[in-house]
């Protein structure tokens, strides 16, 4: 075979060199990393300042690439309907969704808070259930059950009662925000897919992240936190960790994403989408903040097979 057939045939069939399962993992373990590096400007500047940064910045970037491709009228031909769906989602997933999921790295680490994110699935089945009319088969049923079990594995307090009064109250909060991320997550998922009828994922996503922004700005206007904001873009430190990890996680790590759903079985897609906590815990573990464990490897394994039965 001559190069240009190999090349051909790498172009023309990615599924068969595992481009599309490759750039699954890819964007897990992007996450896993971004979620690290927004750790410390969650903790000086609050998390819906953080998140409002990262949507911000990933937002511009994409409306960049959507100008700099020649799709700038494609929003124009959508369907009203579709862009109030795309642009509610953006609210629950992201302006609720992301925050909370800040604010619960923010009490719980990233490792368990990315590990809560994977009950997104099982919020997006109940929801698809009450509101699309979608069957709940026992492969469902089983998936959802695996996925709890495995994040009660992890996350249930342990015997003992060694952490105090105070380390359980944040402990407990963390957890809270951590269920209300994959609810806005799962909600914002479903929401998403009533409007992605006329918009491509790109625009989508656009309108997601703009609308997100928007709604960040509206609350911190609101509470008078938009100052924070205004103080992170004269602090170089912490724009130096979150300006990569906006544009790793929420531009480069979409891209990988919708890439992998593409080229991949979207069962296995959603499995290898859901191993972020899997890097995570083995980042934590290299950086000495998580102690590795049977029962957090376990735990964690099983809330990612979860996934996978509730997604076949």
């Amino acid at each position: 075979m001559t190069g240009t057939a190999v090349l051909k045939t790498v172009l023309e069939s990615p599924t068969r060199l595992l481009l599309g399962e490759g750039s699954c993992l890819l964007a897990a373990l992007i996450w896993a990393f971004t979620i690290a590096m927004f750790r410390g400007p969650i903790e000086a500047f609050g998390a819906r300042t953080i998140n409002l940064a990262k949507c911000l910045i990933a937002g511009v970037l994409l409306g960049a690439t959507i100008l700099i491709l020649g799709q700038g009228t494609v929003l124009s031909g959508a369907r009203p309907r579709d862009v109030l769906f795309v642009a509610v989602s953006g609210l629950v997933g992201l302006t609720l969704g992301d925050s909370a999921l800040f604010a619960a790295v923010r009490r719980l680490g990233p490792y368990r808070a990315l590990l809560l994110q994977t009950l997104a699935p099982v919020f997006t089945a109940v929801f698809a259930l009450a509101w699309q009319g979608e069957r709940l088969t026992g492969a469902r049923l089983a998936g959802m059950v695996l996925t709890l079990a495995g994040v009660a594995l992890v996350v249930a307090p342990r015997g003992g009662g060694g952490a105090g009064p105070a380390a359980a109250r944040l402990r407990s909060t963390g957890i809270v925000f951590g269920i209300v991320a994959a609810l806005g997550q799962g909600g914002g998922i479903v929401l998403a897919k009533q409007g992605m009828g006329t918009l491509p994922a790109l625009h989508a996503s656009f309108v997601r992240l703009g609308t997100a922004a928007g709604g960040l700005i509206l609350l911190a206007l609101l509470d008078g936190t938009l100052s924070r904001a205004s103080r992170l873009s004269r602090t170089p430190r912490s724009l130096s960790r979150v300006v990569p990890a906006a544009f790793m996680g929420s531009y480069a790590g979409i891209f990988l994403m919708m890439f992998g759903v593409g080229h991949a079985p979207a069962a296995v897609a959603a499995v290898l989408l859901s191993t972020t906590p899997v890097f995570s815990l083995f980042l934590d573990v290299a950086r000495g903040r998580e102690r590795f464990s049977v029962r957090a490897a376990a735990g964690t394994l099983l809330a990612i097979a979860g996934v996978g039965v509730l997604t076949i």
